[in-house]
């Protein structure tokens, strides 16, 4: 059995609590997931049997490992580590109910079509999105009750059709487990107390992100012995848009039998760090207040810099990890964090221009996105044409029939697959391009004839105008007036998340303006899918972890923790993110940005954002901030450990960074 002697007073109080409920705040860095894994262990060992539920799969797969390195196989089995979703599927099972899980996405919203979701405000992406949140906060569609305007009454109508649409397939959705299981308990109380006698401890992990039905099932489950433990960080509740609930945790804790248990020490992060983390997250003043106490010495100061644009930034931030490389920092002990997915896009590009290698936590690339491979598709159409404005040599193949095809419902004119077959059929057999011969196609169905026409007609106009262009980004810009994109995006997904997709076409339209031509931002492009399936094929031959940046969003990175970390984009609209209903859950991103750094926490404002000029973000107002330019470039061998900056200059590397 593991030793507890180096554990702090706070944590081996926790560890050693034995019976009835207890709650445990637990900072950034508290050492949280070693208490939750020692007293699981401990209990294990006592021949108790122990639930411990987590909030991902990754963190059930540490867990599982941490636990396995502490006990004997025999006492192992005591444990059951699961997310809480895993073990509702499990239930659900267990009682012998039959279904499949709806985990393709194009099916989900195959069914959502069908019952009419298109047809409302926000179309197909926010009837789905509005679903889910409403699914969290514990209504079923049986217990949902419109407002009484037509618009709700829509939704109503179009969520009853939709879960008919699954019942008559046998499927349900991830949102349906935890509020299944709890009708289940509900109706039939001896299968809750058969499901509950198999555990005499339970241990809820990240329970800031917990939604109402699932902390019913976990008092259902705990109900009869009491022995719950509640584990988390108010300061780190961020899914709020998935209707986590933190006041169930708080009134939970303020319960005059729950134990209360602070794990103040921060032994992540140094003086320094945690000093600006501690300062950012005191401006919410309706917050729990939690003293930390640093274990670590001051170290260097938090660097705060402002740039010109994302593109200057990125630059900077290539540049300044490659002279940290030099001086002994490992690519992977480096994160580069932000609140938005589309601000991914400058540092894909600039990472892969500099040749740093990186990963990302998010699945896919920026380039993968769809609404930006649709404009992708248009750029190589038109990637050879006309020569003149293009710098395309004579002769260069124009619209190329992949291309076409692949454009062909971008938006969306529902033309059907056959359609781009016969299209491909008819070009072949003349020997020309299908460009070439639309001008003759007749289709049977008058309706696909007006489409193509109008497809015909719309790309003759951007053909026209791209004489002119100055720049690839005026290339996006003309293809996103005629087509009228951003309103098919607006029409075919309300989805009011950070990464939404006119924002990322909107960051590729600033990007491209940084080329001459198409063809130089489609090369570009290019160099960052090759290093996309770079990555891809590594992970595909299961290679150890390689020497690579870390690229992720501030939700993607909670729980994880590297050296030097680059949080970027601390601008207004940005973070706090312009469509952030609640300012002090976009603080709270901003904290877990902050608290994942061990060493180095270097900030950055960019002064405009796709054209839009910005302000440094609020949550900087008052801070005290160094704000310097990169360390200068040595040849000589520095230790990793003594990463202090030789003196500062505004011309290091070309000035990029600027003295406020």
């Amino acid at each position: 059995m593991a030793s507890w002697e180096d554990l702090s007073g706070n944590q081996r109080a926790a560890v050693l609590f034995e019976e009835g409920p207890a709650a445990v705040y637990a900072g950034p860095g508290s050492g949280k997931t070693r208490v939750v894994t020692l007293r699981a262990a401990r209990m294990a060992e006592k021949g108790r049997k122990v639930l411990v539920t987590t909030f991902t799969n990754d963190a059930t797969q540490e867990m599982k490992l941490r636990i396995g390195q502490i006990l004997v196989k025999t006492t192992l089995a005591n444990v059951h580590v699961t997310t809480m979703h895993a073990l509702c599927l499990q239930i659900l099972r267990g009682e012998g109910l039959k279904f499949a899980l709806l985990t393709d996405e194009f099916l989900r919203r195959s069914l959502a079509e069908t019952a009419q979701a298109a047809e409302l405000e926000g179309g197909v992406g926010g009837f789905l999105s509005r679903l889910s949140y409403t699914k969290n906060t514990g209504v079923t569609a049986e217990a949902y009750r419109h407002d009484g305007s037509s618009e709700d009454r829509d939704f109503t109508k179009a969520w009853r059709a939709f879960e008919k649409a699954k019942a008559e397939k046998d499927i349900r959705e991830f949102d349906d487990l935890i509020l299944d299981v709890s009708a289940l308990f509900k109706k039939d109380d001896s299968v809750r107390l058969r499901i509950a006698a198999r555990y005499s401890h339970i241990v809820v992990d990240e329970c800031q992100d917990m939604n109402s039905p699932q902390y019913i099932v976990a008092f259902a489950i705990a109900q009869e012995h009491k022995n719950l433990m509640l584990v988390g960080d108010l300061d780190q509740s961020l899914y709020g848009f998935r209707g986590a609930d933190t006041q169930t945790f708080q009134r939970f804790a303020a319960h005059p039998r729950t134990q209360v248990f602070e794990l103040r020490e921060n032994y992540r992060c140094t003086r320094s760090i945690l000093t600006f983390a501690d300062s950012l997250i005191r401006q919410d003043t309706e917050r729990r207040a939690l003293a930390f106490t640093p274990t670590r010495p001051e170290g260097e100061p938090v660097v705060w810099q402002r740039y010109a644009d994302a593109d200057v930034e990125a630059l900077a931030v290539g540049e300044e990890i490659l002279n940290l490389v030099k001086r002994g920092v490992k690519y992977q002990e480096i994160a580069v964090l932000y609140r938005a997915n589309a601000q991914s896009e400058a540092l894909e590009r600039n990472f892969a221009a500099l040749e740093i290698p990186y990963t990302m936590r998010e699945d896919g690339d920026f380039y993968a996105r769809k609404e930006v491979q649709g404009l992708l598709a248009y750029l190589n159409f038109f990637a050879g044409t006309p020569p003149a404005a293009q710098g395309q040599a004579e002769g260069a193949q124009a619209c190329p029939d992949e291309w076409f095809l692949a454009l062909m419902n971008v938006p969306n004119r529902k033309l059907n697959r056959m359609t781009g077959s016969h299209l491909r059929n008819h070009a072949e057999v003349r020997g020309r391009r299908i460009w070439d011969i639309l001008p003759d196609f007749y289709s049977a169905d008058l309706k696909t004839h007006r489409a193509l026409r109008a497809l015909q007609g719309e790309l003759a106009s951007i053909e026209s105008q791209l004489k002119t262009i100055a720049h690839a980004g005026e290339a996006v810009k003309i293809i996103r007036r005629v087509t009228d994109f951003d309103g098919w995006l607006r029409r075919d997904s309300g989805d009011d998340r950070d990464n939404d997709r006119i924002q990322n076409i909107q960051r590729m339209q600033a990007a491209a303006a940084h080329y001459p031509t198409i063809a130089d931002y489609l090369a570009a492009v290019q160099k960052v899918r090759d290093e996309a399936a770079r990555r891809k094929a590594e992970r595909a031959k299961k290679r150890r972890q390689a020497d690579e940046v870390t690229l992720a969003t501030g939700h993607s990175a909670k729980g994880l923790e590297w050296r030097v970390i680059f949080a970027i984009g601390w601008s207004e609209d940005l973070l706090p993110h312009r469509k952030a209903e609640d300012i002090a859950e976009e603080r709270r991103i901003a904290y877990v940005i902050a608290t994942r750094a061990r060493d180095l926490l270097f900030l950055s404002t960019p002064d405009s954002w796709n054209e839009t000029t910005l302000a440094p973000s609020r949550f900087l107002t008052g801070m005290n901030l160094s704000s310097h330019a990169l360390m200068a470039e040595s040849d000589e061998e520095v230790d990793a450990n003594d990463l202090t900056a030789d003196p500062k200059t505004a011309e290091a590397f070309g000035g990029l960074f600027m003295e406020i």
